[in-house]
Parts: C-alpha cells; sequence; structure tokens
C-alpha cells in the first residue's frame, strides 16, 4: 500500500484513499471518513469538498435530507434569514417520504407519491412546490437533475381572494393606532411589513426633487425574536421612496433619541395582531401584506406607468432588461405620484371630516 504526500493511499486493487478528520464525538474520540476514488486528484477533491459540506459528495452516497442539509449550509451566510428560515421549515415538515433516498435513486411516482402524502395531511400547492424546489436545488448542488415539476400533479392553487376596497379600508385606519406602519405600506411603494419596522429616522432625506425615504435594510421576526438585516429581499427591493407630507409629518410626532432609532418600533406580533383586530372589528378580511398588493392594484388602476411601478414597489416582472437597467428619473416619479397622492388626501380630507361631525 502505497501513501503519496498528500497523504493518499493507494490501496491494493489500484484505487486510492484518503482519511478525513471532521469533528469528535461525544466521547471526544475523532469523527473521521474514508474517501475513495479511482485517482489520487478525484479522492482530494472530493475530501475537500466533503470537509467543507460534511456530506460525501458522491452523488449515489447522498440522500436527500444530507444534500438539503448541505445545500442550506452552502447559503446560510448569503441569504436573507427569512429565506433561510424558509428552506429549514421546509427541510423539516414537506417531502418527508423522500428524504432517505439516495438523490440519484429518485424517481417521478417517488416524488408524486411524497406529494400525495403531504397533500393528504393538508398542504397546499405553494408549500409543497417551494419544499421540492429546495430539494431539486439541493440535488443539482451535485450535478443530479431530479424530475420537472411539470411532470407532478400537485393540489391545485388556492384562489386569491378579492381584496377589500381600498377607500374602506383607509377609513379604517386613518387616526388608528396602526395608521402609520399602515399608510407607510399602501403609499409609500407598497413597503412590506419588515422594511417598514426596519425604517429609521436618519432614512428620511430631502434634494432638489423633494423629501424621500430610504428603503434600506428589513427588520424580521423569526422564532419571536427580531433580526435586523442591513440589506432587502432582493437587489430592486433597496430603494427610495418619495414620503408625502402627511406620512412625514406623522413620523415627526413620534420621539425619538438618535437617527438610528427605529420608526416603527414595535413587536410584529403586537403590530400583527391590532391590525388584525381593527379589520376585523369592522368586517374586513385581508392581512398586512396585501396592503403592498393594494398599492400595486390601485396605482394600475389610476394609470400609472408600470415601469414607475416596478421601481416604487422594487418588483421585478418577467423582462429583466427592463427591470434592471431602465432608470427612471425622480422628477418622473414624483410626477407620476401625484395622481396617487391627490387620492389619498382627498380620502383623508372626507375620513377626518366624517369623524369630526360624528364626535360633534
Amino acid at each position: 500500500m502505497k501513501t503519496t504526500k498528500m497523504s493518499v493511499q493507494q490501496l491494493p486493487n489500484g484505487t486510492f484513499r484518503k482519511q478525513v478528520t471532521y469533528g469528535k464525538k461525544a466521547n471526544g474520540k475523532p469523527l473521521r471518513k474514508s474517501i475513495v476514488g479511482d485517482t489520487e486528484l478525484e479522492v482530494i477533491i472530493a475530501a475537500e469538498e466533503f470537509k467543507r459540506l460534511h456530506v460525501d459528495v458522491t452523488p449515489t452516497k447522498i440522500t436527500v435530507k444530507e444534500a438539503v442539509k448541505a445545500y442550506i449550509d452552502s447559503k446560510r451566510s448569503v441569504i436573507a434569514p427569512t429565506t433561510l428560515y424558509g428552506y429549514e421549515v421546509a427541510a423539516k415538515n414537506r417531502l418527508q417520504a423522500i428524504y432517505g433516498f439516495n438523490i440519484t435513486d429518485i424517481k417521478t411516482i417517488d416524488v408524486q407519491r411524497a406529494i400525495n402524502i403531504d397533500a393528504e395531511h393538508g398542504l397546499g400547492y405553494k408549500s409543497i412546490k417551494s419544499g421540492y424546489d429546495l430539494v431539486r436545488s439541493a440535488a443539482l448542488l451535485f450535478d443530479v437533475e431530479l424530475p420537472s415539476i411539470r411532470k407532478l400533479k400537485l393540489p391545485p392553487k388556492t384562489a386569491k381572494e378579492e381584496l377589500p376596497d381600498l377607500n374602506k379600508v383607509l377609513k379604517v385606519i386613518i387616526g388608528s393606532s396602526v395608521e402609520l406602519p399602515c399608510l407607510l405600506s399602501v403609499w409609500c411603494g407598497g413597503m412590506r411589513i419588515s422594511e417598514v419596522r426596519g425604517l429609521q429616522f436618519g432614512d428620511i432625506y430631502e434634494d432638489d426633487n423633494g423629501r424621500y425615504i430610504k428603503v434600506r435594510r428589513t427588520r424580521v421576526c423569526i422564532n419571536g425574536h427580531d433580526t435586523i438585516q442591513n440589506r432587502n429581499k432582493t437587489e430592486l427591493s433597496t430603494r427610495d421612496v418619495p414620503i408625502p407630507d402627511y406620512i412625514y409629518n406623522l413620523i415627526q410626532h413620534i420621539p425619538h433619541n438618535s437617527d438610528t432609532d427605529f420608526i416603527v418600533n414595535e413587536n410584529y406580533g403586537a403590530l400583527k395582531r391590532r391590525y388584525d383586530r381593527l379589520l376585523k372589528k369592522h368586517g374586513l378580511k385581508m392581512t398586512f401584506h396585501d396592503l403592498r398588493a393594494q398599492f400595486a392594484t390601485t396605482m394600475n388602476g389610476l394609470g400609472v406607468e408600470k415601469e414607475v411601478l416596478e421601481k416604487l414597489g422594487g418588483w421585478a416582472n418577467s423582462k429583466v432588461l427592463d427591470a434592471v437597467y431602465i432608470r427612471t428619473p425622480k422628477q418622473r416619479v414624483r410626477d407620476s405620484l401625484k395622481v396617487f397622492d391627490e387620492y389619498m388626501y382627498g380620502v383623508i380630507r372626507d375620513t377626518r371630516t366624517e369623524k369630526s361631525d360624528g364626535a360633534a
């Protein structure tokens, strides 16, 4: 048995082997893995990959569970916390019937059976699809392509419920304890709740075109704890949104000590509960995230150009070229927003008048 300078042994049958130490057992003894291959270079590369991913990189020896874990670990420091959390939930709860299979042994019928089991347990289209997308991506990490989702039968998509009339929603929100976060979402670029909660007083600035608020970070609640991410969900989500005087004045009434204080400094759960209770009290059914959809729907209905809408909301359509490379002047955005501002101020004036008359 011959040993090379790289501690790779050539076995009597002509193959090569390298021992890899990658940790310790509970009793303190080292954890070792024997990597075997046809050439010395193949073994060295496989050993390095094993140390990096903690799985044998030979596809025929990797289970779906191991592949998914390796995939998640490889993305851990470069994806948003919410995305990472979603991956971990999917890895624990989706398509578990195939997680014991080696990735090279997966057949379409195996995946379909796993889908059927999950569907019987009440999982819907979106949950199952996201679970399989994760499995396929993990397999591709090891150059294994699993059956296309088009070859599989998933539960039907849930029909989206029609959103309540925005006029009715605004009449409930204006003057309430959730007015500011809701208006930041439905009026300022359709901000996500994580973006609203991530806004700081120092994000507001003014230039020759007017006053803006920068969307530069997110504050998400995962397992009851806030995680601040100094980046947004996507590159296009990083944007500067014109801020109406009405919202600016609401913000100015909030006491703060520094520019790094959060404008909406409230626990996610408490904010969501108050929002849900308020709408339920008035017979309205709409999630906080639906405010983003209300922004897009109303802007589109008022005739605002799609190019401007995409820029304001940080959306990318199927035409990546337009979404990524087209530049829209700030003044053009402000001119387009005047239509929406007039609409919002009209509703606010009417609502304030109605509430004042009712209190008299």
